[in-house]
């Protein structure tokens, strides 16, 4: 019972995690008017969250051996409300930046030690499920930021909707450190030695999990984050004509989609691990064909096909849970923090290259031909631009899994 109470006090904290990830991709055309930026500065609010966020897994992976989920759930929050704070006040765009890159690195405390709480008390079939469950329960913080968030934001303003994160965070942050327990009979490295560290950060890299694991992740969650993230409000609402409560629609929709798809994975890859290869080579294959598609679609996409890309790039969040059940397969639980770590990194290098390249080519075309930022036609090209680096992932991940034993596919030990 104690491990189940402490498990939902940290899938609650990821919850809110996910509300203060994906609070810039509703606010995305706000921050547009009131920095008055290019495509590619408004990017940079979230490519360097991702930067920041992808950069501090390996630290945070050692730190959670070292000091275990409770301390490091309790400090992310802190630290995402602080930014939050940052970006409420902020007059120039450069310090909304730099509230962002916190909020990044308090976000990265928090997933992988969910993940790794879970772990510690959980074993076998019941950790793989209860792992893609609290993955798809936390991103329904996605439905938060889409709904009341926007609310708060449209009705009350900029500094009421910011400031209200930051409190929650705050919250949040204290709730965890009183009532997270982590499982005693799992022993953490305390080792302090930097000999130990790169040794860890070695074994794990020579883990055949981690590396498919990474391109699995890479491959599978980029381009669903991508849009929540950033793109996905000013690519439906300024680019195609859609409204911002048919906007907001299709956000929750992207969540219950997530959800649903999260059981069915999750359920699946427990009971057949041998099919894991094959649902990502699926996942990511319809996730590129979704995108050929607007590349050759002409004039504004409406609503039904909207809703289908909704839905397709949605799958791949919950997808991605498939890297995860790789390392929980096949890596010792003393290294799983820096392991998880590295794999984590692999979807969110991904979502930042995609938000940097649909920015670049935003304002390259707008320089070109003259015409509104976010234009129909602009956005046409841009978004396939994701094309570039789901192919390259697909690619490393087959290369990747060519090169393990069936037992590690199959998920035999």
């Amino acid at each position: 019972m104690r491990g189940w109470w402490a498990i939902s006090i940290a899938t609650v904290a990821y919850f809110v995690a996910v509300t203060q990830r994906t609070s810039m991709g509703v606010a995305s055309l706000q921050a547009s008017e009131r920095f008055e930026t290019t495509a590619a500065q408004l990017s940079s609010l979230a490519v360097l969250q991702l930067v920041v966020y992808a950069g501090m897994q390996v630290p945070v992976g050692i730190w959670l051996d070292r000091w275990g989920p409770r301390k490091l759930i309790s400090v992310g929050a802190i630290i995402m409300a602080t930014g939050q704070l940052t970006v409420a006040l902020s007059p120039a765009l450069s310090l909304a930046v730099l509230g962002r890159m916190l909020v990044g690195m308090g976000d990265a405390f928090t997933f992988i030690s969910m993940i790794r709480l879970a772990n510690n008390w959980l074993e076998g079939k019941r950790a793989a499920l209860t792992q893609q469950w609290l993955a798809t329960l936390g991103q329904t913080g996605q439905i938060a930021s889409a709904i009341p968030f926007a609310f708060v934001l449209h009705t009350s303003g900029w500094l009421a909707a910011f400031s209200g994160l930051a409190a929650i965070g705050v919250m949040v942050g204290a709730l965890s450190f009183i009532g997270i327990w982590d499982n005693p009979t799992v022993r953490s490295n305390t080792q302090p030695k930097k000999e130990r560290v790169f040794e860890s950060i070695k074994s794990s890299l020579r883990d055949r999990a981690v590396p498919l694991g990474f391109w699995t992740h890479f491959s599978t969650q980029s381009s669903g984050t991508t849009f929540a993230l950033l793109w996905g409000v000013p690519f439906m609402v300024g680019g195609n004509g859609l409204t911002v409560t048919d906007a907001a629609t299709l956000l929750s929709l992207f969540v219950a989609v997530n959800a649903v798809a999260g059981v069915a994975i999750g359920w699946t890859v427990a009971q057949y691990p041998g099919i894991r290869r094959i649902l990502v080579r699926a996942i990511v294959s319809a996730i590129i064909l979704v995108w050929v598609a607007v590349l050759a679609h002409e004039g504004s996409i409406g609503y039904a096909w909207m809703t289908a890309i909704v839905v397709i790039i949605a799958i791949g969040g919950p997808a991605s849970m498939i890297a995860f059940d790789f390392s929980r397969s096949f890596v010792r639980k003393e290294n799983l923090g820096i392991s998880n770590g590295i794999i984590n990194v692999g979807g969110f290098l991904a979502c930042f290259i995609m938000l940097f390249l649909i920015g670049a080519t935003l304002d390259w075309q707008q320089s070109m031909d003259g015409q509104a930022l976010f234009s129909t036609n602009h956005f046409r090209f841009s978004m396939a631009t994701q094309l570039i680096v789901l192919v390259v992932g697909l690619f490393f991940f087959e290369r990747s899994a060519n090169r393990h034993t069936e037992a590690l596919i199959q998920g035999n030990k």
